[in-house]
């Protein structure tokens, strides 16, 4: 069984230049950065339909419960790929998103969707939305590393909203 879970973050920028910034490399890098993570590695290819793929390759410390210490280590790598589709005449598009965790039986699946309210004075104009579910192929703990890794991804994907919306704002 698996969790599931969604984030949101709002942007006061228009969809077109949420998507650029999101392809940024040197955006990807500081997001990364921002988040705790080091030997970051990050790619994208934006493809002439406009459609993307973003990878995102990091250590992070792993900050998880002693239950969990035993098998992740003191680090963990993150391999992360977004790929997007193209835009919608409006700007707006979505993407599948999946992680994997440095070799450990944990996997991340999601769906985001960002779209654009169109109302250029709007401090929440752009919104990004994501449906995800962890799942941990790991007996008798499975569930409580699903909800670390949940919760930490909540944490960071605020962190993610406040770097972005400050690189926005440059």
């Amino acid at each position: 069984m698996a969790t599931n879970f969604e984030a949101e973050m709002t942007f006061g920028s228009s969809a077109v230049d949420v998507f650029a910034m999101f392809c940024d490399q040197e955006y990807l890098k500081l997001r990364c950065s921002e988040t705790g993570g080091s030997e970051i590695e990050v790619s994208s290819d934006v493809a002439e339909d406009g459609s993307a793929v973003l990878t995102m390759k990091r250590e992070v410390p792993s900050e998880v419960p002693s239950f969990a210490q035993s098998f992740v280590g003191e680090t963990i790598e993150i391999d992360e790929t977004h790929r997007w589709g193209p835009p919608e005449g409006d700007g707006s598009r979505t993407a599948e998103i999946r992680c994997a965790f440095g070799g450990l039986p944990v996997g991340f699946n999601g769906q985001a969707r960002l779209t654009d309210n169109g109302a250029a004075d709007d401090s929440e104009r752009t919104r990004f939305h994501l449906s995800a579910s962890v799942k941990a192929a790991i007996p008798f703990m499975g569930g409580k590393i699903e909800a670390v890794v949940r919760d930490q991804t909540l944490r960071a994907s605020a962190k993610e909203n406040k770097v972005a919306r400050g690189w926005l704002e440059k």
